[in-house]
């Protein structure tokens, strides 16, 4: 009986886990003021316009998140966009938004893709100091995102992040013409 119910607690956390691991992007033009356009891909992210923040910049501003939780096994994350004008495009990757911080789910990502093509460092082996922290080169980690380097897809490196710490990178897009933004997640541990 100890055993059985061991089991069933060691299932419901686990559940609870993966059930809060939702990935999310956040693509942010308001510097270059290159206003955007949710895209479709079949079976990807449900992408729309940010109805938060300053009204003036939400033309400028879109959130991509999954519409299910990943768990265990890595699963691919897609989304898509158009720009009006040519310019640079910020791509803040996490996890989705919760009422209580604690249920803001973490997730590992890895393996970055920009209309097929893998973008530098894709797989984030290659790591830079900054500000004391290791970070993909590449890329800039904010709060308490963590850097793993051997914590991605057949020992590439990842990074851990959710809805308030996140992996960001800058993405050069020309006007009018379609970007799609593929990358690998799965659910992670929190970071201390």
């Amino acid at each position: 009986m100890k055993f059985i119910l061991t089991l069933a607690l060691s299932a419901v956390s686990v559940a609870s886990l993966f059930a809060a691991s939702i990935p999310r992007a956040d693509i942010d033009a308001t510097k270059g003021k290159v206003k955007l356009s949710p895209g479709k891909v079949e079976g990807g992210f449900k992408t729309s316009t940010q109805n938060w923040g300053d009204e003036a910049t939400r033309p400028f501003r879109l959130t991509a998140s999954a519409t299910k939780p990943v768990g265990a096994e890595w699963t691919v994350c897609e989304f898509a966009f158009t720009p009006e004008t040519d310019g640079t495009v910020t791509i803040g990757v996490g996890g989705q938004w919760a009422k209580e911080a604690a249920d803001r789910g973490w997730v590992a990502v890895s393996g970055f893709e920009v209309n097929g093509e893998a973008v530098e460092n894709s797989d984030l082996s290659k790591a830079e100091k900054k500000n004391g922290k290791d970070v993909p080169a590449g890329y800039w980690l904010t709060g308490k995102a963590a850097y793993a380097a051997d914590g991605g897809p057949n020992g590439a490196g990842a990074a851990i992040v959710n809805h308030d710490n996140r992996l960001y990178r800058n993405i050069e897009v020309k006007a009018g013409k379609p970007v799609t933004v593929k990358y690998m997640a799965k659910a992670a541990d929190a970071q201390k």
